[in-house]
């Protein structure tokens, strides 16, 4: 369905933000790597929903390899 097919109806309106929703804040967490890709996160409210996938993606990925990279040592 393109943005041309929806109908006024189709689209939810919210009144008041639920807080369940929204993007969570979060505090560093004093890993470069992890905030870096943590970072990553805030793009999402700015792009379209189909172009999200990659920045979950990408956020994904780097966490994976973070972890590998503390499992091997420093």
């Amino acid at each position: 369905m393109s943005d041309e097919d929806l109908d006024i109806d189709d689209v939810m309106v919210l009144e008041e933000v639920n807080p369940e929703l929204a993007l969570a804040v979060w505090e560093p967490t004093g890993d470069a790597g992890i905030d870096a890709a943590l970072d990553e996160l805030t793009r999402l409210e700015d792009i379209p929903a189909v172009e999200r996938i990659a920045v979950y993606e990408s956020v994904h990925r780097q966490l994976h390899q973070r972890l590998a990279d503390l499992s091997t040592g420093p």
